[in-house]
C-alpha cells in the first residue's frame, strides 16, 4: 500500500464525499477557547501529514467526490502549503504533498473538478478499464486472498460474471470490477453459512450489487437494466455448465 511505501513520510489519506465539509478535513475553531476569548483551531486529519523537516503527502482517494466548495482546500495546499480557516483570521502552515485518484465522469455523485485545481498537479496518470484477461485475474487474485476456502467453488463464476459486466457496461451504465467482487464476497459468505450455492442466488447477489450503483437511473430504466442483466448472467451461468 502508498501508506507502506511512505512509512517514513507524514502521512495521511481522506476519502472523497458529497457529504464532506472543509471542517471534516482540517478542522474547525476551538469553541472551548473562543468562549474565553481566544481564537485557536482544533486541527482535522489533514494536518497529520504535515512535515517540518520533508514535506508530508495527503492522499485524496476518489476526489472528484468532495463537493466543489471542500475542494478549495487542495488548491491552498498545493499552492501555498498552508490552510486558511473560513470566517477567522487563522492560517496555519500543512506542509505536504497531494497525491489524488479520481473516478470516471460517468459515475454518479462525482464533482468535475475544475481546471486551475487540476493545473495544480504535477502530473496525471490515465488508467484505462482492463482488458478481459485481467479482470478475470482480478476476480480470482480477490478470491483466492480474502476466500481461500471456498475459492475452488467460486472459480466457475468468474468468466460468467466477468463477461456478463462488460457486455452489460456496452449499455452505457458504468459497472465495473466492484460489481463482480461484491457478488463473489457475498457468495462466500453464502457458502460460508449454508454450504451451497445455485444460480438464483449468484443471481439475486449481482442484481444486488448491480443496483447498488444505478441509483442514478430512473425507475423504469433500473428494472429494465436489471431484468437485462439478470437474463445475460443466466445466460452465461447455464453455458459455463456445458
Amino acid at each position: 500500500s502508498l501508506k507502506k511505501e511512505v512509512e517514513d513520510v507524514p502521512y495521511v489519506r481522506v476519502t472523497g464525499s458529497q457529504d464532506a465539509l472543509p471542517s471534516d478535513l482540517i478542522g474547525d475553531l476551538d469553541i472551548g477557547k473562543y468562549r474565553e476569548g481566544e481564537i485557536d483551531i482544533l486541527a482535522g486529519p489533514l494536518f497529520s501529514a504535515h512535515g517540518s523537516d520533508m514535506p508530508g503527502i495527503v492522499y485524496a482517494d476518489e476526489l472528484n467526490r468532495f463537493s466543489e466548495y471542500t475542494l478549495i482546500i487542495f488548491t491552498e495546499i498545493m499552492a501555498e502549503w498552508q490552510v486558511s480557516f473560513p470566517k477567522t483570521p487563522i492560517t496555519k502552515p500543512l506542509r505536504a504533498n497531494v497525491i489524488a485518484t479520481m473516478n470516471p465522469y460517468d459515475i454518479s455523485g462525482i464533482t468535475e473538478v475544475p481546471q486551475h485545481i487540476l493545473d495544480r498537479f504535477n502530473a496525471r496518470i490515465v488508467v484505462n478499464y482492463p482488458d478481459k484477461e485481467t479482470e478475470l485475474k482480478i476476480a480470482s487474485q480477490h478470491t483466492e486472498y480474502y476466500y481461500k476456502k471456498f475459492a475452488y467453488r467460486l472459480k466457475s463464476l468468474f468468466h460468467p460474471l466477468v463477461s456478463t459486466t462488460r457486455a452489460m457496461r456496452k449499455l452505457g451504465v458504468p459497472l465495473g470490477p466492484r460489481i463482480y467482487l461484491s457478488t463473489l464476497d457475498l457468495l462466500a459468505l453464502e457458502l460460508s453459512s449454508i454450504g451451497s450455492i445455485d444460480n438464483d442466488t449468484v443471481i439475486q447477489h449481482y442484481e444486488n450489487a448491480v443496483r447498488s450503483r444505478i441509483g442514478n437511473l430512473e425507475e423504469d430504466k433500473q428494472s429494465e437494466f436489471l431484468s437485462t442483466a439478470s437474463i445475460a448472467l443466466r445466460g452465461e451461468l447455464e453455458g459455463a455448465k456445458k
